[in-house]
């Protein structure tokens, strides 16, 4: 079996844990694909090295993302377009979407046997329209349309399926999934939804109006957000944390269920409440 490792380049607990992820594997007669970035760092005469993160796990069977929830989202989103599986090893701060934690690397040998479930979680596809031309990108946690640098509310028109449903006037607004629902949306004030659900959650941030409030819609929708007539600051939109780009005036923002889903390696089948629990008090702590 060819594994891919996508250490978090800027942390060297990261790097360590990658290390001995591959102690572990080597004498199972396992074989590594690694990003060439990496190459000084992580040695190992089973390894090819590759010039970047996409191209390392289209050459394996199993991608395993070392890092926290960022690194792991990132990589999950080029295995879900390669269809390829991913196993998240927490080396971060929460870890809500990884798979193991690294007191656990001795369950690492199921990955052989095939002793282990796969979550599939929703993506949504995102298309940026400007000048008539279209952007797309897929977002695992959440796309977010807020303000730039000068901190004053804009105005943004939402529509439903084509319908017009509310003018948010707020810091911004977020879409997203379910697995996104743990991430930007609950610091905003979004309830918690299990990753297996099919919706998308909109939360408002800093509403306006004290009755605006987090709306769940179906996984069928399409929603379509438009830059207020108010508005005086051209909001940005950023899709899971990155790619943030200016909205003008004739601009839109539409957001739908992707045709691709992430497919999330479980090797402890912890119940989802359980693993909410414990990471919310470490984020208390």
């Amino acid at each position: 079996m060819k594994l891919a490792i996508i250490p978090y380049p800027g942390k060297k607990l990261a790097i360590e844990y990658s290390r001995r992820i591959i102690r572990h594997l080597s004498e199972l007669d396992c074989t590594f694909a690694i990003p060439n970035a990496f190459r000084d760092t992580i040695k190992c005469e089973r390894s090819e090295y590759f010039n970047n993160t996409f191209e390392t796990v289209e050459s394996a069977d199993i991608a395993i993302s070392v890092g926290g929830d960022g690194t792991i989202i990132h990589t999950a989103k080029d295995a879900a377009l390669l269809g390829k599986p991913v196993l998240g090893v927490n080396c971060g701060r929460v870890g809500f979407v990884a798979g193991l934690e690294p007191t656990e690397l001795d369950l690492l040998p199921k990955l052989l046997t095939g002793d282990y479930t796969v979550d599939e979680r929703m993506m949504l596809e995102v298309s940026v329209i400007q000048n008539g031309e279209t952007h797309k990108a897929f977002a695992l946690n959440d796309v977010t349309v807020t303000h730039g640098a000068v901190s004053r509310m804009i105005d943004l028109d939402v529509y439903l399926n084509g319908e017009f449903i509310n003018e948010y006037r707020s810091d911004g607004i977020i879409l997203a999934t379910p697995t996104g629902s743990t991430a930007y949306s609950l610091s905003a004030g979004g309830p918690v939804i299990e990753p297996h659900m099919k919706c998308i959650l909109l939360t408002p941030i800093c509403p306006h109006s004290l009755f605006s409030r987090s709306v769940l819609v179906s996984d069928d929708s399409e929603l379509s957000i438009y830059r207020g007539r108010d508005s005086r600051e051209n909001p940005f939109v950023t899709v899971d944390g990155r790619r943030s780009e200016p909205i003008g005036e004739n601009d839109s923002i539409v957001v739908k269920k992707a045709d691709i889903s992430a497919r999330f390696i479980q090797l402890n089948r912890k119940n989802f409440y359980r693993i909410l629990n414990e990471k919310l008090i470490e984020r208390m702590g």
